[in-house]
Order: C-alpha cells, then sequence, then structure tokens
C-alpha cells in the first residue's frame, strides 16, 4: 500500500469526528588521489543503496503477494435473518489493512442477536443466553454491519443501522487480546474506550475501535503509529454513565470511515466522515493474517 502525508485539513476533520531533516556534510577538498578514493566510495554507495532499494522492491513486493488462507465465512450483507434491513454494497473500502486484532482465531458475529445478546430469541423473555455460549466463538463469521440500530447510516436499506463490524477475540475473556492499527497513520482521537486512526494512504481511511480496556490504551492523539501497532486489548468497556460503569459483551466494534466525500456503486453520495461496509476487507484482512501478513509492533 502507498502512503501520502495527511494534509491539514483531513486530520483536523478526523480530530473534530472523534472528537527527520537528515544531516549533510560538505565535500572536503583534497588532492586528486583524496578524491578519486572519495568518487570510488560515492559509487559503491550508490551501488550499495540501488542493491538496497532493489532488495525492499522485492520484499514490499513478497509482503503483498502473502497467500491467502481460506476460512468459513457468510458472505457480505448476509446478516442473522430478522436482524435488520442489510445494504447492498460489498465494495471492498479498505484494500491491504492489517486484520485489526493482533491474535487469531477471532470470530465476527452478532452481539445482539446471539447468545448474550437482548435480542436472541429463548424459551423465556428474561433469558437471552451467556455471551460465553460455544456457539459465539466459533466459525462461520457473520456480517452485522446494518443490524437494526437508530443510529444513521446511508448505506443500510433503512438509512439506519449498525455502523461497524463487531468481532469476538479468541477467548471469551476481557483485556487479553490486542486491537491493531489496520494501516500506517496517525491516531486522531482517544475517548473513554475507544480509539481512531486516520490512514496516511490517500484516500485517507479513518478506522475506529470501541470498547477497549482504557487504562491499556498505549497511544494519545497525535502519535503516528504503524500497521499492526498495539492500540490497546479488547474488553467488555461501554464507558461511564451518570457515574456508573457501563458494560457490552467482550468484542472489538471495527470501523472504517472515509475522509472525503465518495460515492457507492449505485450511485448514492456519501458526506465525509460517512460509514461504510468493513466486512469485505475484514475478509481478505483476515485471510492473509492467517497466512503470517500483519506481524504485531510494539
Amino acid at each position: 500500500m502507498r502512503h501520502h502525508p495527511i494534509n491539514v485539513a483531513i486530520f483536523l476533520a478526523a480530530m473534530l469526528f472523534g472528537m527527520n531533516a537528515c544531516d549533510s556534510k560538505p565535500p572536503v577538498d583534497g588532492g586528486d588521489a583524496s578524491t578519486s578514493a572519495s568518487e570510488a566510495e560515492s559509487a559503491d554507495s550508490v551501488e550499495s543503496a540501488e542493491a538496497s532499494d532493489a532488495a525492499s522492491e522485492v520484499a514490499s513486493e513478497s509482503a503483498s503477494e502473502v497467500a491467502m488462507v481460506d476460512f468459513p465465512h457468510g458472505a457480505a450483507t448476509a446478516l442473522v435473518a430478522g436482524s435488520g434491513s442489510g445494504y447492498t454494497d460489498i465494495s471492498n473500502w479498505a484494500p491491504g489493512i492489517c486484520f485489526p486484532m493482533a491474535q487469531t482465531p477471532v470470530y465476527a458475529n452478532s452481539q445482539v442477536y446471539s447468545p448474550g445478546g437482548d435480542h436472541y430469541p429463548t424459551t423465556t423473555a428474561s433469558n437471552h443466553g451467556v455471551q460465553c455460549d460455544p456457539v459465539n466463538y466459533a466459525y462461520p463469521w457473520k456480517d452485522n454491519f446494518c443490524e437494526a440500530r437508530g443510529w444513521n447510516n446511508p448505506v443500510c436499506a433503512s438509512g439506519q443501522g449498525h455502523q461497524g463490524q463487531d468481532i469476538r477475540p479468541t477467548t471469551c475473556k476481557a483485556n487479553m487480546y490486542w486491537a491493531v492499527a489496520a494501516e500506517d497513520g496517525v491516531v486522531t482521537q482517544v475517548g473513554s474506550y475507544t480509539v481512531a486512526v486516520t490512514g496516511n494512504g490517500a484516500p485517507h481511511r479513518i478506522y475506529r475501535y470501541l470498547h477497549m480496556q482504557k487504562s491499556s490504551v498505549k497511544v494519545t492523539v497525535g502519535d503516528a503509529v504503524k500497521r499492526g501497532q498495539k492500540l490497546g486489548l479488547v474488553s467488555n468497556n461501554l464507558g461511564v454513565s451518570n457515574g456508573v460503569q457501563q458494560y457490552t459483551t467482550i468484542h472489538l466494534h471495527f470501523e472504517v470511515r472515509i475522509a472525503q466525500a465518495e460515492q457507492l456503486a449505485d450511485g448514492t453520495q456519501l458526506t465525509a466522515n460517512a460509514f461504510v461496509p468493513p466486512y469485505t476487507a475484514l475478509v481478505d484482512a483476515y485471510q492473509r493474517k492467517l497466512a503470517g501478513d500483519c506481524p504485531t509492533v510494539e
């Protein structure tokens, strides 16, 4: 993935949404012999640099050609029956990203329409199962972008719905598994349980991570981060309301936003900071992750 500096306007927009010079030494004057030796050293340096650049290009190409490892997963837009209006755009809105969790396996599925969720159907209305039910920690993955919610989302058929993808960690334990940066970028928001990273590479996707353990977050606003760098531990943190700590199920809610206006394949115009479906990008990233892509960075 090519990376470009984030312009000031996009950086400020991302902040509002969430909220080396090299030393250069002059040449030393000397006799003909000194000059000749210097030229020879310079030529060697150029050849060495060119060889290094060539090796870097080969390594970069090899990294971009990581073999895909398939795994059981439902199709994009195939939500749990009766869980929401769904959507139609299955574009990969963030190709080449690092999968946003360090450890595998993980399980993408609904936090609301699965055991432990308040819309999971059981024989009694007061019992919705338990979040640690083995069915929640097993393949196949299920898309849950545009699940029924009261939040505005123009990509959803109803105009409202879930704005990201929920991902359970390897086991039903909080504060053990790391969320990592999807792309080289800049931290543009840190909240009581959230972190947002704006990618360096055009068109500067904005990645937001929810439900992390606050004390584990390793970054602050303005920090530059590398692809695969640890951000914080996945938890059940839902922040504080009226002085009382709130909890959700143990999972990472992962969002992708656009930094500037773009258009869906069907012609729908999206404004800057609009949510776009992350599921296709996540499936691709996870296939590469299982093949060894995206080593974790401290």
